[in-house]
């Protein structure tokens, strides 16, 4: 399903601060001591002329544009500025682009998670830029005395159609912030784009090179303090006691205080050594004589929770989506189809490892970091703290990955405790090993799909039953799954009966969203079974989704494409297999090949073509950025797996929970479908179809199925 992009009037009025009369000049950070982080060099800009919340001018004629939306690599800092500048009739290489601080008020909301941060900003953005043009082309005509028809904008500047004179923002911005912005203002025609559709250099990119750009991790502030805090290895369970007096000599400690974090309901117990330096906090953890009731958790390990599992699948499960009778056709079909497939938990493992500076000081807050969600991080603060939101302020940085971390606030809720009790500020710095053993996790799933095939070839029913744990619902006694838990199971192919059903799990390993959530475990093994139903049935499997999907028009253009690019239909070169996977994430369809090579009896993937319907291309050179990193991500999560011991992870760093390696990384191919139809999340939409588009390849080449993750290359 598509998201809406559209925006209300009176929603644009707000969000660009135009709803009272005129403009405001210059521009006040929210409450709070604690200074604006900027990502690029912007100087004084506080003689600058506030054309709305996102667009400042001064009277040189400078450009900043504030971007609401954080950066976490997906690209927002780059594109969401391109499409201001577009309507606005700026050049990118004239801006400076700053992030806007947390203010929902001003900014709606500016969170960052499940790809939607263009396409619920692209109208907007268009409006705004828009807005600001039609200001400055109306101070223009007033000066001139003529009809703002004989007026147009280029390159910053108003021209006057008769006489060709010119008068820059900059000599405009004056007069223009006293005017009354339209509410509706015209928008360009698609097809005279200059910047939406282009391949713009990201404005981030030279920062990253040479080391200028701010991520949480380099944070430093006044009187701040280090926490190091020990975790209980077995999830859930409960501090009984500590002998801290080792710590406490360590040079440079200063408390060791028990601490707590909120996972969904589950209080997760530790204690932290605070320090004047990081070191002497690690030093002195290491030395922490702790107790812990592990309250039976270290029961739980990767094989019961598999017998759990397949126990909870007698279940009849609670049904999402149902037509037809798919039981009653399997049962008397022709030919039956019956699989179980697996996949693990898997960690987010950003290469920046969580971290935050909160300091808390009487009523008032400030926090320092990386955050997906600005608004909600102030929101939580000021809730947990009991002070108001205009007290609490977020200055957020670039982050060093992020895949749905961090939009958590437990790290958090430790460092802000923790500064409320020491009074200082406090910088928590998790370890790569705390990073990946402590989670929160991708939920690990069993998927049990039947399906079944008439005698003339038909695909006449499917089934299809999740279970899994459900990150909304992690503690209680409602055993009750949403939809969500379905997601990726496709219900666009034309199978008269089908049944989509989820039964779940309640465990103590925490699960949070991962990089496309369920779409990652479900298009596994819903996209692995249409191929073993195309098998069954046989029929090419690229040309079976073809027949399923004839009336949709997306899925069909984004097949036949990676066919053509894939050289699906040409003979497969010797000791080489093809596979192919599809799926909609976030309003983008993609399919995908991947092709895999038998080298010297080793199978690795050789190839991966990928064909995308994202709507409009804001800037197609992201896009292809964001679908390689879905590969690179989709194949690792392939391989690696984390693994529950005695009721905890026992992957703990790289060496175990391994990355991909540049030599491990195929050709990747991507093919962006040309559209003027508004933008869709592309940031996640290619990850889901990658295991599954490899397997299929795997069984092209060996006629070996692989229904359980993570893969072993050396195994096939």
């Amino acid at each position: 399903m598509k998201a809406s992009n559209k925006i209300a009037r009176r929603k644009f009025l707000q969000l660009t601060g135009i709803s009272g009369a005129g403009l405001a000049l210059g521009y006040t950070f929210i409450a709070g001591k604690a200074p604006a982080i900027v990502h690029t060099e912007a100087g004084d800009n506080s003689l600058a002329s506030e054309v709305n919340p996102y667009i400042f001018i001064d009277d040189k004629g400078k450009i900043t544009i504030y971007n609401q939306r954080p950066e976490m690599g997906q690209g927002t800092f780059t594109a969401i500025p391109m499409i201001i500048a577009e309507e606005l009739e700026v050049n990118m290489e004239n801006i400076t682009i700053m992030p806007s601080p947390a203010n929902s008020e001003k900014y709606g909301d500016q969170a960052v998670y499940g790809s939607r941060s263009i396409m619920e900003n692209y109208e907007l953005m268009r409006k705004v830029g828009a807005s600001a043009k039609e200001m400055f082309i109306t101070a223009a005509a007033a000066k001139w005395n003529i009809d703002t028809a004989q007026c147009y904008a280029a390159d910053g500047n108003v021209i006057n159609r008769n006489t060709a004179a010119r008068l820059s923002y900059g000599a405009l911005v004056t007069d223009a912030k006293k005017l009354s912005p339209p509410s509706d203002p015209k928008l360009k025609d698609p097809k005279d784009f200059k910047i939406i559709g282009t391949p713009v250099p990201r404005k981030d990119l030279d920062v990253k090179i040479n080391g200028a750009a701010q991520f949480g991790i380099d944070i430093k502030v006044p009187g701040m303090l280090y926490a190091s805090v020990e975790h209980s290895p077995v999830f859930l369970a409960k501090l009984v006691s500590f002998d801290d007096a080792k710590a406490k000599a360590v040079p440079g400690v200063k408390y060791v205080l028990k601490t707590q974090r909120e996972v969904f309901g589950n209080i997760r117990e530790g204690v932290a050594v605070i320090a004047d330096n990081y070191w002497a906090a690690t030093q002195g953890r290491k030395l922490l004589d702790i107790k812990w009731d592990n309250a039976g958790n270290e029961k739980w390990n990767t094989q019961n929770i598999k017998e759990d599992y397949l126990k909870a699948s007698q279940q009849k499960g609670e049904s999402f989506d149902t037509r037809g009778d798919a039981a009653a056709a399997i049962n008397n079909a022709a030919i039956k189809v019956e699989v179980i497939y697996e996949t693990p938990y898997q960690a987010h493992a950003p290469m920046e490892p969580m971290n935050v500076v909160v300091s808390v000081e009487k009523d008032t807050c400030s926090f320092w970091g990386s955050t997906q969600n600005p608004n909600g991080m102030r929101s939580f603060l000021a809730e947990k703290l009991g002070i108001k939101e205009e007290n609490v302020a977020i200055n957020y940085t670039f982050m060093g990955g992020a895949f749905g971390r961090r939009s958590m606030t437990d790290v958090v809720e430790e460092a802000a405790i923790l500064s409320k009790k020491v009074g200082a500020p406090i910088k928590i710095i998790w370890s790569r090993e705390d990073d990946i053993t402590q989670g929160p996790f991708r939920a690990c799933s069993l998927n049990v799909c039947r399906g079944a095939v008439d005698n003339n070839g038909n695909i006449i029913a499917l089934e299809h039953k999740v279970i899994c744990q459900e990150i909304q619902n992690q503690s209680g006694n409602d055993m009750k799954p949403s939809g969500a838990t379905t997601e990726a199971v496709n219900t666009d192919y034309a199978i008269p009966n089908v049944t989509v059903s989820a039964v779940l799990r309640k465990l103590p390993v925490p699960v949070f969203y991962w990089r496309s959530v369920y779409n990652s475990t479900n298009c596994f093994a819903h996209e692995s079974f249409i191929d073993e139903l195309a098998y069954a049935a046989k029929k090419d499997p690229l040309d079976l989704r073809l027949s399923l999907l004839k009336d949709h028009k997306q899925y069909t253009q984004v097949l036949q494409t990676v066919a053509e690019r894939s050289n699906w239909y040409q003979p497969r070169e010797k000791d080489t297999g093809k596979g192919v996977a599809i799926g909609e994430r976030s309003g983008a369809f993609v399919a995908m090949v991947v092709e895999v090579k038998n080298t010297n009896g080793k199978v690795k993937p050789v190839k991966v073509s990928v064909a995308i319907d994202c709507g409009t291309a804001v800037n197609p050179a992201i896009i292809t950025e964001q679908v390689e990193g879905c590969v690179v991500m989709g194949l690792q999560a392939a391989y690696q797996s984390i693994t529950i011991q005695n009721g905890k992870a026992a992957e703990q760093n790289f060496d175990t929970y391994k990355m991909l390696r540049i030599n491990e990384c195929p050709d990747i191919s991507v093919h962006i479908i040309s559209s003027t139809a508004a933008p869709q999340g592309a940031g996640e939409s290619a990850l889901p179809n990658v295991a599954p588009a490899l397997c299929n390849a795997i069984f092209d080449l060996t006629k070996k199925r692989i229904r359980v993750l993570p893969l072993n290359l050396d195994e096939v």
